[in-house]
């Protein structure tokens, strides 16, 4: 049995071997601030927004250091990290999902090795903290952890006379046909950003290689097989059919006419997302999101080694710039003291990464509950592709899988794109 949570695979190999051209002097501050302590997170929607700027403001007045907090949508967050990495001038502390992205920023001598500095440690479940552990230290903390699945809405499913969510790839195509034929918009999807597309893909290659053949074919960095290109064309096939809302192909994840504003208005039956799902449907659409939604993992797939306990997942954590004040590692650990994270985990529906759940969260919320048990029963797991693998890669499969929904791209290409950019970062 694989680990029951987040494992990056490929994480130190491929962050090592592809290290980012970048200028190792990390003066910390982003070049953007005369505060102590400048925080780039995306936790850009109330309540959690303001959460997190009571935090930083009441370490900040016990312990007499200034903060410049600035929330960030995701999309936008990873521009301006990858510019900032670039110029090798980054935040005190900013969000990581851990994975190649860290392993680069590592390289680059702009992270913090924070291996032994976290008192908090004893606080957090050490599976946890593997996509930030790089070459034996770790190099980030996570405040939540959870795993991609389909958000669904029950009510509309019973509308189009499912009664229960689909197991296998035939299945969910024919639920996804029985929803058009209801006049309902089958799945939500943010095709102007390309992450929530790649989901698709990769659980697709989790479900017909299984996991060891993903892994397998990202230390060759050679995606030829037979299951790789397979998954490309079931995307295109899926496209094909046209399940997602009007003007999906232009659609953002977290604005006010996006994916999950779609979902939380009822104006879609799904969407393939993280454990931040619920609280973003309900946040960007301004309405209490469906009244009725559940949860399914990605189907099987006919002749596929991958199983639905193998889940798609990653977690949100914190990383620390190399030159930054010592109180930008303590804070992060005021963010888990007990009573904090407890307000953290109620406020911004987290998925708690502490040992002892219940002392933190003993009344966790229906849609968490559903994260929590998935993981529980967890045979294994794989950091997203765009955070696993080096940026050029990740960049190249988000773009990629673009291609594919959009009909721009053959499976054949896709392939060739991908091996194309392994190869040129050897």
């Amino acid at each position: 049995m694989r680990n029951p949570l987040l494992r990056p695979r490929a994480l130190v190999a491929a962050g090592a071997a592809a290290a980012l051209a970048l200028t190792a002097a990390a003066c910390g501050d982003s070049g953007e601030s005369d505060a102590d302590i400048t925080w780039w997170h995306i936790q850009n929607q109330d309540p959690l927004m303001s959460t997190w700027q009571e935090f930083a403001d009441d370490f900040g007045s016990e312990n007499d250091v200034t903060f410049d907090v600035q929330p960030i949508e995701n999309q936008a967050f990873k521009d301006r990290m990858g510019t900032a990495s670039q110029s090798g001038d980054v935040p005190d502390v900013f969000h990581t999902w851990g994975g190649g992205v860290l392993a680069e920023q590592v390289e680059a001598g702009l992270v913090q090795d924070l291996t032994g500095k976290l008192d908090c440690i004893d606080q957090i479940n050490p599976i946890a903290l593997e996509p930030y552990t790089i070459d034996g230290k770790l190099y980030g903390m996570p405040f939540d952890a959870g795993v991609v699945g389909f958000w669904y809405n029950m009510d509309l499913f019973a509308d189009a006379g499912i009664d229960a969510p689909p197991a296998t790839w035939d299945e969910f195509l024919t639920d996804v046909q029985l929803l058009k034929d209801a006049g309902i918009a089958p799945i939500a999807l943010a095709g102007a950003d390309q992450w929530p597309g790649h989901y698709y893909w990769t659980y697709l290659v989790m479900r017909t290689v299984g996991l060891d053949g993903l892994e397998a074919a990202a230390e060759a960095g050679d995606f030829s097989g037979d299951g790789f290109v397979q998954a490309g064309q079931m995307v295109a096939d899926l496209a094909a059919m046209e399940p997602f809302q009007p003007g999906f192909e232009s659609a953002t994840y977290g604005e006010a006419d996006g994916q999950s504003a779609v979902m939380g208005e009822g104006l879609a039956a799904m969407e393939l997302m993280g454990q931040w799902a619920p609280q973003a449907q309900r946040d960007n659409s301004g309405t209490d999101g469906p009244a009725n939604l559940g949860f399914f993992p990605f189907p099987t797939v006919e002749g596929g080694t991958g199983t639905t306990t193998e889940w798609l997942g990653g977690g949100n954590g914190y990383a620390v710039a190399a030159d930054a004040p010592d109180e930008a590692v303590d804070f992060l650990c005021y963010l888990m003291e007990p009573e904090n994270y407890a307000r953290a985990i109620t406020e911004g529906n987290l998925t708690p990464v502490a040992v002892d759940t219940a002392a933190v969260a003993p009344d966790l919320n229906a849609d968490s509950q559903k994260v929590v048990d998935a993981l529980a029963t967890a045979t294994g797991t794989q950091l997203y592709l765009d955070q696993a693998y080096p940026p050029a890669i990740g960049g190249v499969i988000n773009e990629a899988t673009e291609g594919l929904i959009l009909g721009q791209l053959t499976p054949e290409d896709f392939v060739s794109m991908v091996n194309e950019a392994w190869a040129a970062e050897e």
